[in-house]
């Protein structure tokens, strides 16, 4: 009995020092590893070793921030948040994470996590993240030629627009740290003609109508955001009376709305959200839903999918939808690429929770467009995007509420946009 007692005692002390030894030679291997960024190796040891149960601060500290290094913010949140778990005072591992949300374009929920971390846990580099009170201020414009078609092609009352000039300016501002408030103004131009049947000849269309749009976002609980939207147009209307026999019977000054709420969830894989909203577009009332769906594979803005659509009622023309469809792709270092499709019937809508607003009956029944983001220079990004869109034109009747004939004028544009944002 003796002597099996001592073998099982020599055994066990066997065990141990292989243990022992394993696991030096394998934190060795993790050390070395992280040493030269080598995330696959780095990634394979310490998997191997957390599956035997040794799991410790530094090992998730390497795992954590190779990860990191490549872009896998997801993973590299995951790994420091166990860390904090062996080292409540670890502050390197606090500031990992509030840039894993951020560059995943987590934003609100990276300002979410700092404000949640007590000062004597930030480093100095957390320390010295401010949040300033405006922290986006952009300006663009956009210009877009259509198919000119003159009356004697067409016998219809339409507007046949040459040209469609928009100018814009916006910031966004942050206030009691949760909450951030976007303000937008956009001066619209149309040139062009307006055909009757009894004018063939045609009135020049020089359209001018100026929008404000302003939306206050919240976010409350981590990966949920909550927003409330308004977007109005101001502009001077001729009507005739009736159509299409009279034109310039009346000079009428309009004030067109979209008004809605909204919500989302940002995860590290997927993302989605839903808005409603109501409008008055043409003297008539819209209710609508929209809702999006992203998928980023890595976790990270090298690669997403976007899908989205628009369902719209309309007291006076129906029901009318919107789908689309985009991918983005990290082509360079500071450099993305985002190309889409946007098909449906809709002639009175609003999107992205109310930013982009049509409330003209011109038709854009296709639309293809590519973006192309450059931040390049410090604090400061650049967007270039052209499109083209096919148009459906019909003639309306806004007495009988009907519509006759159509058109299919194509259109090429392109827009720009340049964004400073205070760091």
């Amino acid at each position: 009995m003796r002597t099996l007692l001592i073998l099982l005692g020599l055994l066990a002390i066997s065990i141990r020092i292989f243990a022992q030894n394993d696991f030096r030679a394998l934190d060795q291997k993790t050390y070395e590893f992280y040493n030269k960024g080598d995330y696959k190796n780095l990634k394979k040891t310490g998997d191997l070793m957390l599956a035997e149960g040794m799991d410790y601060y530094y090992l998730r500290l390497r795992m954590g921030i190779t990860a990191f290094n490549n872009c896998h913010y997801s993973i590299a949140a995951k790994h420091f948040t166990k860390a904090l778990q062996f080292s409540s005072m670890d502050t390197i591992s606090r500031q990992y994470i509030y840039y894993s949300y951020l560059l995943s374009g987590r934003k609100a929920d990276a300002d979410l996590y700092l404000s949640n971390v007590p000062a004597d846990k930030k480093n100095n580099l957390l320390n010295g993240v401010q949040k300033p009170w405006l922290t986006d201020v952009y300006a663009g414009a956009s210009l877009s030629g259509y198919d000119y078609i003159t009356y004697n092609k067409n016998k219809l009352y339409y507007e046949s627009v040459k040209y469609n000039y928009s100018l814009f300016a916006g910031l966004e501002a942050s206030f009691l740290e949760r909450f951030k408030a976007t303000l937008m103004y956009t001066n619209l131009k149309k040139t062009g003609m307006v055909y009757s049947a009894a004018d063939s000849t045609g009135k020049d269309l020089n359209f001018t109508q100026n929008q404000l749009y302003a939306k206050l976002s919240g976010s409350i609980f981590p990966g949920w955001e909550f927003s409330g939207f308004g977007h109005f147009a101001f502009f001077t209307e001729v009507v005739p009376s009736p159509r299409p026999r009279f034109i310039g019977a009346s000079v009428t000054t309009r004030t067109d709305y979209v008004a809605g709420l909204g919500i989302s969830k940002n995860g590290w894989k997927i993302r989605t959200g839903v808005n409603f909203s109501l409008s008055n577009f043409e003297n008539s009332n819209q209710v609508r839903g929209e809702g999006y769906i992203t998928f980023l594979p890595y976790s990270n803005l090298n690669l997403y999918f976007t899908s989205g659509g628009m369902f719209q009622t309309d007291r006076d023309w129906g029901e009318t939808f919107q789908v689309n469809e985009e991918v983005g792709i990290k082509i360079a270092r500071s450099v993305w690429l985002e190309t889409g499709l946007v098909v449906g019937n809709s002639f009175l809508y609003s999107r992205n929770m109310g930013y982009l607003m049509n409330n003209s009956f011109m038709i854009p029944s296709t639309t293809v467009y590519c973006n192309l983001i450059v931040t390049t220079w410090k604090n400061l990004a650049l967007n270039i995007s052209p499109f083209y869109s096919k148009n459906n034109n019909y003639s309306w009747n806004l007495n009988s509420l009907s519509r006759t004939g159509e058109l299919n004028p194509n259109s090429f544009g392109i827009a720009f946009k340049i964004t400073y944002n205070n760091k």
